[in-house]
């Protein structure tokens, strides 16, 4: 006899229907109404000439890694569970790609994220050493470390830290190795002074310069204590800026131009500091230091972008007439210097025009034969851009087309970059073309082609094709995108359901970004899955992409995404969130106590007896989580939902024998269940006594719900007297929850007697009540009508 399961069997795998049972955890009945996918859904099927179906699936791509990055994170995740860490020439050789990758072949600095795997897999090589091999690592390696440490950016305190704990193992592995590290010795002690003083810790950077100072001057590049003075200004100690200059030119190190140029550029360009620019250019002045002109130009271009021009005209003056040569270069220098100047003073166009007219006819007197270009333009555009007038920057571009000033790629890289901060997303999008077509390869390290992408990615309505044009050309010039860039680009896969496309987007990028990074794209998904405008089966998929490229997703995220697959009614997929969670191996990302409850809250809303089993399954071999009164009444309510009253009365014992006891929510809770069990007027009169019995004050919900324990039984005139005596029991007259929680426990053959009842006794109150919306009671209930009274529990 042929096998008709063979036969099914193969006619699934040829449509491409094939169930496969460790998809979910679902019953039959929910498998027949909706079939969870997979994250990645195929493609529906297509009839093929000969009655065959295929459908190409996409090739998912791997993730990407920087070099050693993913070895820094598997050293780290097996620290974090205590299992074997990856092989430790493994590890010197991904120290190695990484610090050569990222100083060597990119120039790229590093963020606070990465020198803390540095850090990790550094002290992990120091911590599992042999006296002959050390850290692993060779001078040239430490080197190039600490070169990458100082170009790094990081400002947060606890980031500094580590990056200086860095710093000091990496000398101490170069001090340690002595005579073998020749020069290379002295190299990483001046890395780490300047480290120690760039990084708010100038104090020590000097006491260090000191003291090997004074032990062997020539180990010491006298450039240092230049790195010192700036240190503290960083940290705003001006009197030690004082101290460590007159200590400086106590070893013979004079406070000359250069040091004064490197005070004044850290305030001109890094703080942009007006004041504390003022008092130490004339401090330099004071001690009869002769500005560079370097530091002349850093001071002019603060006051022209901050209007301080009267305090800067005497040194324009100054500028112009005793540090500017008389050659072309130097008075081109100058004509940029005066149209700045002008327009910075709110010169017209037309002013600047005859100003520029006014320079040309000079230079011709002087004997020099220089044209305007388009370098003296630029800077009025950029002037024009800072201040967000995409207007006067057009009319400073129309200038220099009007003298025949073609612009060149640094012009349309600002004409890029103002159009975007002024919402021309059209013209930014033609002046990126262009920089394209002309092949300069400018955009590597810009972050306005981020903000053009993120821009058109958030317009409304979205004009995909540009969108996707503008993607593909910077997937073919390798350019990476920003954490800004991915979340918009991801937001828009998921809205339009091209699934392959947003995992290859986040294989390539989100394996390469720091924590705070990855949270930018994690935000996208989180949020797309808490809307409610969302489609139920879009937010499965964008979970299941979620929980996969971002293992680290929270404990809190994952309960959020969970009540709402409860809220929206499928208590199934909610149990698979509830499931992966529970199935993780971090502690702070299992579910607690108070994840339990909501997930049997949520489960007793759905009546999902099978999904109750799975869960309480899992709670008895959770050997983390305790069991307490709120457990137990999650239970309740969870069994109570199911159409399981008597097994919750079971919990309602284990409370009672428990060393925390019954809450108040315990004991409505129990009543609840009383009023659907067979014989439930003995466990609530058993109830009521203890409450009796320990002289504990019943709520108006309490007796509500003692009221309606035994009205479920049918205990009518039991029920009037109760109703009766309400006002001296709880304080609180009769009111719609306990005459409507009467009316709606009742058979449906007393109903009609007790409304004529309530009618005549209490009419005002009745008539509140019979304004309530009513709906039909469950059969198996024993029929009738209910009124809309809101009765919810919380455990």
């Amino acid at each position: 006899m042929r096998s008709q399961l063979t036969r099914n069997v193969f006619r699934r795998i040829i449509f491409g229907t094939l169930h496969l049972e460790t998809v979910c955890w679902c019953n039959s009945r929910i498998h027949q109404r909706f079939r969870i996918r997979n994250c990645l859904p195929s493609s529906p099927p297509s009839r093929t000439l000969f009655g065959f179906t295929y459908s190409p699936v996409q090739k998912e791509k791997e993730p990407e890694y920087d070099p050693g990055y993913k070895e820094f994170l598997e050293l780290g995740q097996a620290q974090a569970k205590h299992e074997r860490p990856p092989p430790r020439p493994s590890l010197v050789k991904a120290f190695r790609a990484f610090v050569v990758d990222r100083h060597v072949r990119q120039n790229l600095s590093v963020d606070g994220s990465q020198i803390d795997l540095l850090l990790m897999t550094a002290q992990y090589l120091r911590d599992t050493r042999t006296d002959e091999d050390g850290l692993g690592l060779s001078t040239d390696d430490i080197v190039n470390t600490m070169e990458l440490l100082k170009a790094s950016k990081s400002n947060e305190p606890e980031e500094l830290l580590n990056h200086i704990a860095l710093a000091r193992l990496l000398y101490e592995e170069v001090h340690r190795l002595g005579d073998m590290a020749g020069e290379d010795k002295d190299k990483a002690l001046n890395s780490l002074i300047k480290i120690l003083a760039l990084k708010r810790k100038p104090e020590e950077a000097r006491e260090l310069l000191e003291r090997h100072w004074a032990e062997d001057p020539s180990s010491i590049d006298s450039g240092q204590w230049k790195s010192i003075v700036v240190g503290f200004a960083v940290v705003g100690d001006q009197d030690q800026m004082v101290n460590t200059i007159e200590t400086m030119e106590k070893h013979g190190i004079p406070f000359d131009g250069l040091v004064h140029q490197a005070i004044i550029a850290y305030y001109t360009r890094t703080s942009n500091n007006v004041e504390m620019t003022k008092v130490w250019y004339d401090y330099g002045l004071a001690k009869g230091v002769e500005p560079t002109r370097r530091t002349d130009l850093g001071v002019l271009k603060l006051c022209i972008y901050n209007n301080e021009l009267e305090w800067g005209e005497p040194i324009l003056r100054s500028l112009l007439d005793n540090k500017l040569q008389k050659n072309s270069n130097d008075i081109k220098l100058s004509w940029k210097l005066i149209l700045q100047w002008a327009a910075a003073k709110g010169k017209r166009f037309e002013e600047i025009d005859r100003l520029l007219n006014v320079l040309v006819q000079k230079s011709q007197n002087d004997g020099f034969s220089i044209r305007p270009d388009i370098d003296m333009i630029n800077p009025l555009i950029r002037l024009a851009a800072s201040k967000n007038d995409a207007y006067a920057a057009e009319r400073y571009l129309a200038l220099g087309l009007k003298r025949g000033l073609q612009p060149d790629h640094k012009t349309t890289l600002l004409q890029f970059e103002y159009r975007i901060n002024s919402g021309d997303l059209d013209g930014a999008k033609a002046a990126y073309d262009e920089l394209k077509d002309k092949g300069y390869e400018v955009f590597d390290k810009l972050a306005p082609v981020d903000r053009l992408l993120v821009a058109l990615c958030n317009q409304k309505p979205i004009r995909h094709d540009v969108v996707m044009e503008l993607v593909e050309d910077l997937s073919e010039r390798k350019i990476r995108l920003g954490p800004d860039a991915v979340a918009a680009l991801a937001l828009v896969y998921l809205q339009r359901g091209e699934l392959p496309d947003l995992v290859n987007l986040i294989n390539t990028y989100a394996y390469r970004f720091s924590p705070k990074q990855r949270v930018l794209v994690r935000n996208v998904f989180v949020g797309y899955c808490l809307d409610p405008s969302v489609l139920t089966a879009k937010v499965w998929d964008a979970y299941n992409i979620l929980r996969r490229s971002f293992p680290e997703l929270d404990r809190d995220t994952r309960t959020q995404i969970m009540s709402v697959f409860f809220e929206r009614g499928r208590s199934d997929m909610a149990t698979h969130v509830f499931g992966h969670m529970r199935h993780l191996d971090m502690p702070n990302m299992r579910p607690t106590s108070e994840t339990y409850v909501l997930c049997f809250e949520g489960i007793a809303k759905a009546a999902d007896g099978e999904s109750l089993a799975l869960v309480n399954s899992l709670l008895k071999l959770d050997n983390t989580v305790e069991l307490d009164t709120k457990i137990y009444n999650s239970l309740m309510l969870a069994y109570m939902g199911c159409d399981a009253p008597g097994k919750s009365l079971l919990f309602w014992d284990d409370i009672m024998h428990s060393r925390e006891g019954p809450t108040y929510n315990s004991i409505q809770i129990a009543l609840r269940a009383c009023e659907a069990t067979d014989f439930g007027e003995r466990h609530a009169r058993d109830i009521w006594s203890r409450l009796k019995r320990f002289e504990i004050q019943a709520t108006r919900e309490i007796y509500a719900a003692y009221v309606g324990a035994l009205a479920g039984q049918g205990l009518f005139d039991e029920c009037v007297e109760l109703v009766k005596n309400a006002e001296k029991e709880t304080g609180y007259t009769p009111d719609v929850l306990l005459l409507g929680t009467f009316h709606n426990a009742l058979p449906l053959p007393m109903q009609g007697v007790m409304g004529k009842w309530a009618e005549k006794a209490y009419p005002g109150v009745w008539a509140e009540v019979k304004r309530l919306s009513k709906r039909e009671k469950p059969y198996d209930s024993g029929g009738g009508v209910m009124y809309n009274i809101n009765r919810d529990l919380r455990a």
